[in-house]
């Protein structure tokens, strides 16, 4: 049985990787839905940086961060990755059964900006 004392401590912010955000448009002959765009994404990745790679650059997608009717979204990696991840998107050539292009708008440092300087999302509590 572990006691209090015997659990694993969660890393310090200065052991912890830092994270970069990556703002995306897709553009497609037809609407994508989320999970042919993070399956084409995936397989991209895949393709191009090999598990070992993917596996360090620690990407990340939710459903949370990626809207179907505008077809934008952000994807999350490490820092160190950010020019591979962007390589991998632009060659993307075909989500699900129809051809695409994925146009990539900006890296932030943290979700909310890159919501703010990519997509234009208003914060209601500085709106001035």
């Amino acid at each position: 049985m572990l006691k209090l004392d015997d659990r694993p401590r969660p890393l310090s912010p200065t052991l912890r990787s830092r994270k970069r955000y990556i703002a995306f448009q897709l553009i497609t002959e037809k609407k994508a839905l989320a999970v042919d765009v993070f399956t084409g994404i995936n397989h991209a990745l895949l393709n191009f940086l090999g598990e070992f790679g993917m596996a360090d650059a620690d990407v990340w997608m939710s459903k949370a961060n990626y809207e179907e009717e505008k077809q934008i979204g952000i994807i999350k990696c490490n820092h160190t990755s950010v020019e591979h991840v962007r390589l991998a998107l632009a060659l993307i050539q075909r989500i699900g059964d129809s051809r695409a292009l994925v146009n990539v708008l900006g890296v932030s440092g943290t979700i909310k900006a890159a919501k703010k300087k990519f997509f234009g999302d208003v914060d209601l509590l500085n709106f001035g």
